[in-house]
């Protein structure tokens, strides 16, 4: 059973639909979007003080660099954030990178993508992929691990195998935090798991996967990459939650690939792992010795 604080937030977040309000989909959806992304996202002056932050620019995005501030990092991760390909990265995106510099003395570079419905998977699978090409090459033979949270975790996997595919040089690890593998929501679980889902709705994450899809439709690897060739992909630690309706995704990868290191704990919610909870700091250590390891 999650802890009580944990509890408490979650049914926090259930009852004010403080998130779930944004993926509930229908004739609002468009203005939720619309309005964060008119919003400029990055670290707050807390975490630029802390860390040491730079900003630059790739293809006209904003990339952001967090690590600690001396010495050196114990890991370089390319970091893919969550938000339904819809929403740009939030305040708990944020402060997970920062923690995970700042305690766990990460090296994160984090590119902001661009976003649905303005841009599709065509687009933005195109984009990942030359930012890693150039990530890759500044990185040399230096090793580092690619991770995504979410649709971020999709983002991560369909880059991936779009590196292998091209004889890239590849990370030596990848981490997928509640993933969104398959953004046609048809499991027969989901029905069941949406209503301890204190964040996402059946309605707004398949509206969201179809402005996202756009003409290579919902089944297409880039879009959903559990419909992808996941053979000699590097070692994968993935996270489920029992409340998230994105777990099935997570379990079907596991189904797939057995060997590959899977937490999943009853009663979390969708991404708990880069939350504050008690459970979510010690994924964020098992991340930490995953990547050490």
């Amino acid at each position: 059973m999650p802890a009580l604080s944990t509890r408490i937030v979650s049914f926090l977040l259930r009852t004010t639909g403080i998130y779930r309000r944004m993926f509930a989909g229908g004739p609002r959806m468009p203005d939720f979007i619309a309005k964060a992304q008119s919003v400029p996202s990055e670290p707050s002056a807390k975490v630029k003080a802390a860390l040491s932050v730079t900003r630059s620019e790739f293809q006209g995005q904003p990339v952001w660099d967090i690590a600690p501030r001396d010495g050196a990092p114990s890991a370089t991760v390319l970091y893919w954030h969550g938000g339904g390909y819809i929403y740009p990265a939030a305040s708990a995106h944020w402060d997970f990178i920062a923690q995970m510099a700042g305690v766990h003395r990460w090296r994160v570079v984090a590119p902001l993508y661009p976003l649905a419905p303005g841009h599709d998977a065509a687009a933005i699978t195109a984009f990942a992929l030359d930012f890693y090409k150039e990530f890759a090459a500044k990185m040399g033979d230096a090793p580092f691990l690619m991770a995504g949270d979410s649709a971020g975790g999709g983002l991560t996997a369909a880059t991936v195998m779009a590196a292998r595919d091209a004889a890239l040089p590849l990370p030596a690890k990848l981490i997928l935090i509640c993933p969104w593998l398959n953004v046609d929501p048809m499991h027969p679980d989901q029905p069941g798991i949406e209503p301890n889902d204190a964040i996402l709705t059946i309605r707004g994450i398949r509206e969201a996967g179809l402005m996202y899809a756009g003409a290579a439709g919902v089944r297409d690897r880039r879009v959903s990459p559990i419909f992808g060739d996941w053979a000699g992909l590097p070692p994968i630690l993935a996270f489920g939650g029992g409340s998230d309706i994105l777990v099935v995704d997570a379990r079907a990868l596991k189904d797939l690939l057995p060997a590959i290191d899977y937490v999943e704990l009853d009663g979390m919610i969708h991404d708990w792992p880069i939350f504050f909870f008690p459970e979510s700091r010690d994924a964020q250590a098992r991340m930490a010795a995953f990547a050490a390891g």
